[in-house]
């Protein structure tokens, strides 16, 4: 039996058989969880959630025993993809149009292949091809706005996004927001549209301060500072933070010559940010916008 040296003023403790048991279940335990966790980490990777070239190999074993199978040879092509190998990930795809010429999904991802590896003209007739099989294909309308407007053709872009807005079951606002820029891209005659799709977006999903925020740029961009300051006041209504939004709205104000409106949005900023915690007031960002308000404030010479 094991005994510790007693210390002085302690007792001589002895190990009790209970201690020791315990001891060896806690060991015992903590070698299953290492092994799950071992385990775990083994799955991540093994689901492209790991590092991205452990995968790769994964894949070539199991291609290299299975070479006929498509849904390994896909998994590999869009491996290749996101590493960059684009002629190794259009090699798979080639494979597997070999395997199986009916398979739709082969064009969308040498679409894709196409598009990453800056091959515009390759890219858009894939997904051309496989839009003709897909067309309700979100995704395929995506890929292929953002194909068009890598060519400059951004009003033919913002179409496709159109249909790819149609297509999605549940709105997503990154498709607005592409829409508009895309029109914001093709001129001023378009900006018109830009708003209107800004405008159909939050109907559908909501005021979001990013769909918002753009349409303010865009409704100063076509000379609607009116407009501009409308949208501020209706964020203002419902915003927590204040203190940024007011200082654009005295830009707004400050540019058109209505000093007097200005310099009050600017003292609303000021007394907005001086309620603020400590900490917020002393980041990077709180310290620009202050100087820009005392920039303002500093010009006001009324008694």
């Amino acid at each position: 039996m094991i005994r510790y040296r007693a210390r002085p003023g302690r007792e001589t403790r002895t190990k009790s058989p209970r201690w020791t048991a315990s001891r060896i279940r806690f060991r015992s335990i903590l070698k299953v969880f290492v092994g799950l966790l071992s385990a775990l980490v083994f799955v991540a990777a093994a689901s492209g959630h790991g590092d991205r070239n452990e995968y790769l190999a994964l894949l070539d074993e199991k291609i290299e025993a299975n070479p006929d199978s498509v849904p390994h040879l896909l998994d590999r092509a869009a491996t290749h993809r996101r590493l960059g190998h684009f002629e190794d990930s259009l090699a798979d795809l080639d494979r597997v149009f070999a395997l199986s010429p009916d398979n739709h999904q082969v064009h969308y991802l040498r679409g894709l292949t196409h598009l990453r590896s800056g091959s515009l003209a390759e890219a858009e007739a894939s997904l051309l091809h496989y839009l003709k099989s897909e067309p309700e294909s979100a995704a395929g309308h995506t890929a292929l706005a953002e194909t068009l407007g890598g060519q400059g053709r951004h009003v033919a872009a913002a179409e496709q996004y159109t249909l790819a807005i149609a297509a999605q079951p549940v709105a997503v606002p990154d498709h607005y927001l592409a829409r508009a820029k895309a029109y914001r891209a093709a001129g001023a005659h378009h900006l018109g549209l830009a708003i209107e799709g800004l405008n159909e977006g939050m109907s559908s999903i909501g005021p979001l301060l990013t769909m918002q925020g753009l349409a303010i740029e865009i409704e100063l961009e076509r000379g609607n500072h009116a407009g501009a300051i409308a949208r501020i006041d209706d964020v203002l209504a419902k915003a927590p933070r204040k203190e940024s939004w007011l200082v654009d709205k005295g830009r707004i104000l400050a540019s058109i010559g209505r000093q007097a409106d200005a310099l009050d949005a600017f003292r609303l900023a000021k007394a907005a940010m001086n309620s603020l915690p400590p900490r917020l007031r002393s980041t990077p960002a709180m310290t620009e916008l202050r100087e820009t308000i005392s920039d303002h404030l500093d010009k006001d010479t009324s008694p």
